[in-house]
Formats: structure tokens, C-alpha cells, sequence
């Protein structure tokens, strides 16, 4: 047995050496065993998936060079997790794949004496700061911002938008993957709450019609968390994992490729970094107040709770300017967490995030040391 597990990680670290794209082509053949397997892991089970870590790298590269590629790698990493997710909950569930999402981005041209004329294209990432970032633009730019793939700005976008601009340079943020659940929860009760005081006919995401417990209780944290594992609440892209923003980042008539990630954690620094990287001449800090949302402390509390995190309080005074966020101690447990942690296993490798402490499964200890990420020790 020794052997054989030796023989296997060898086996994982020269597929990690050799990675190439031609090798990601495979992933769009469709496969005989992607059907929901037992609840019970085995170690034969554990053996054949560590060929999962490779797997998490080739995302990686192919997401964050957006290329043809991503979309078919992300939904067979969904598939290959999607065991250890049944494990945790206890239940074979059907898994929703994930799927193309042209997200609303902002583009905007710097002057010369600013930033040598180039052209920023902002990929907006919800609840990842992304408001707060074409604010900042606005301001750098003196307000003159184009907006694109909006509700009433449908059509708006030419290829010439992209193609035939000067010096275009993309960007975006992202954001722990657990405070920004926790976050884009808080945020579509916030939404739904809104629209039910303004008698509006039709809610933002019609899902949490359906949830009976009280807003911002524990009962309704859970059912919001049972769905979640169906259907990623109709997919909504508040929740949505970040890696998909990435599948065709600017839509069909806008093929770029996102050239700087900076983290929500870190957007100062990040901010000052991407500024720096394109010789602009800007000494404004980024503006932390700029562009937050009102959510619902209430739910933010409910949900933590739910996932079975001590001192709950902390995720109440999560604020939207971000290094505060991953410096508190965040004390995790319990299967809603580790099966969260799986079903956001991309976006913690993609966008080097470390994971919480409660997920501390082999498997998932054993892809995240080929990803250089470890476990939060608080």
C-alpha cells in the first residue's frame, strides 16, 4: 500500500510538471462516470483523486487567461469534488454544473497626462469590491466611465469597444471565497427585504420566496445553504464562485483576457500596484468608502452560525474596505463549511486564498500543498 501511494503522488507531480493546454482538450470529451457516486469515500477513492490537484492547477491556468478552455475545465472539477460534497452533507445531490456568465464591467479612457492614454477595462466580481473599484475609476478618470452588460444598457457593446481602443489593459478584484458567500447572502436578503418594503412585484432572486424561516434567522440561513447545493441559488451572482466571472469575462463581443487580480483584502496596496504597473501618475489613494452596499447584519450573523463558526460577531463588522476581513481570526467547523470549502476548492487555489481551518480534509490538504496554499491557523 505504501507503494502504491508513493507511485501516486509521483504520478500527481509529473502531470503537475507537464501540464499543457493540449492536455485541458480532453476535458470537453464527455465522461461515463460523472454520475453522483456513493457517500462513502474509500481509499481508492482517495488514490484516483489525487489527479484532482493537477486538475485545480489547469483551471488556474486556463481561467485566469480566459481561454477556451476554462468553462469545460471548471465543470469537470465540479464533477470530480462533488463526492466529497455528498460526503459532508450526508446525501446524494445532483451537481449543478457551472456555467458561462458574461458579468457587467466598466471600460474608461485615462489621458495622457494620467495614464499615458490607455484604456481600463474593470470586470466588476460581485461583492468583491467591484462598486467601490468603478467608483475609484470614476474619480480617476474625472467620471467619464462607459458602463457595459447592464439591465438598460443591453446592446450598448461593439467589438470596436475593445478591439480598437488604446493600450487596453484589464482588471478585476476577488475576495475570500467564505466572507464573500457570507457577504452575497446577507446582501440578496438585504434585496429581497427592500423589495417586499416597496411592494415590488417581482424580487431580485425569486429563490428566497420560498424560504420560510424568519430573515435573518439560523432556520432560514440553513434552508438558503440546503438550496445553495441544488442550484447554487438559481445560480445567482452573488454567490456564484468567482473562477466563473472568469469564462468569457467581457462576453462573445469582447474577447480580453483579465491582465491584473487584485485582492479585495489588499485593495489599497493592489489599487496602488495595478496603477503603478501601467507608469500612470497618481498619488490618490484608493477610496474605501466608495461605492458600499447596505446588507443585513442580521444575516450575515445567521449564516455564520449555521456554518458552525465561533465568535460569529466578527463576519457582523465585516466592512467593505478589506484588509480587516482575512486579519480576523475566524474559528470554523462543522460539514456546511467543509462542503463549501469543496465547492469553492477552485477559487481557493485560483486566487491563492488560504483555507479556513475546518477544512482539513486529506484530499483537500494534498491540493492545497500543490497550490501553495495551507490552512488558517485561527
Amino acid at each position: 500500500m505504501l507503494a502504491r501511494f508513493a507511485i501516486a503522488v509521483f504520478a500527481t507531480l509529473s502531470v503537475v510538471a507537464t501540464t499543457s493546454r493540449d492536455d485541458v482538450a480532453m476535458l470537453q470529451q464527455p465522461r461515463k462516470d460523472m454520475e453522483p457516486r456513493g457517500l462513502q469515500m474509500t481509499q481508492a477513492d482517495s488514490l484516483e483523486n489525487m489527479a484532482l490537484g493537477p486538475l485545480m492547477l489547469k483551471v488556474k491556468e486556463e481561467c485566469l487567461s480566459s481561454t477556451q478552455q476554462c468553462l469545460p475545465a471548471l465543470i469537470e472539477a465540479r464533477h470530480r469534488v462533488w463526492p466529497y460534497v455528498q460526503a459532508e452533507l450526508g446525501k446524494e445531490i445532483k451537481p449543478y454544473e457551472p456555467s458561462s456568465f458574461t458579468a457587467d464591467f466598466a471600460s474608461a479612457w485615462l489621458k495622457d497626462e494620467v495614464c499615458h492614454g490607455k484604456t481600463f477595462f474593470l470586470l466588476h466580481v460581485w461583492k468583491a469590491v467591484g462598486w467601490g473599484a468603478i467608483r475609484n475609476l470614476q474619480q480617476l478618470v474625472g467620471g467619464n466611465v462607459k458602463r457595459h452588460n447592464r439591465r438598460g444598457w443591453r446592446g450598448d457593446l461593439h467589438p470596436y469597444d475593445c478591439q480598437n481602443v488604446s493600450h487596453p489593459s484589464t482588471f478585476t478584484f476577488v475576495r475570500n471565497p467564505l466572507t464573500r458567500f457570507i457577504s452575497g447572502y446577507a446582501q440578496l436578503e438585504h434585496y429581497h427585504q427592500d423589495a417586499i418594503d416597496h411592494r415590488k412585484n417581482f424580487p431580485p432572486n425569486p429563490v428566497l420566496n420560498f424560504l420560510t424561516g424568519k430573515p435573518g434567522s439560523v432556520e432560514r440561513a440553513m434552508q438558503f445553504l440546503d438550496r445553495f447545493f441544488v442550484d447554487g441559488v438559481l445560480h445567482d451572482g452573488h454567490v456564484r464562485p468567482q473562477s466563473e466571472y472568469f469564462v468569457k469575462p467581457y462576453g462573445n463581443k469582447c474577447l480580453l483576457a483579465v491582465d491584473f487580480v487584485g485582492k479585495m483584502e489588499n485593495v489599497v496596496g493592489d489599487w496602488k500596484r495595478f496603477l503603478d504597473s501601467q507608469q500612470c501618475h497618481v498619488t490618490t489613494q484608493f477610496n474605501l468608502t466608495a461605492g458600499r452596499h447596505n446588507s443585513s447584519s442580521d444575516t450575515k450573523h445567521a449564516l455564520a452560525e449555521v456554518a458552525g463558526i465561533v465568535g460569529a460577531a466578527s463576519f457582523v463588522e465585516l466592512q467593505a474596505g478589506a484588509q480587516q476581513s482575512m486579519e480576523r481570526a475566524l474559528h470554523l467547523q462543522g460539514t456546511y463549511l467543509r462542503a463549501l470549502c469543496w465547492l469553492y476548492l477552485v477559487d481557493y487555489v485560483m486566487f491563492r486564498y488560504d483555507l479556513p481551518r475546518g477544512c482539513n480534509h486529506p484530499d483537500m490538504l494534498h491540493i492545497a500543498q500543490l497550490s501553495n496554499i495551507s490552512v488558517s491557523d485561527s
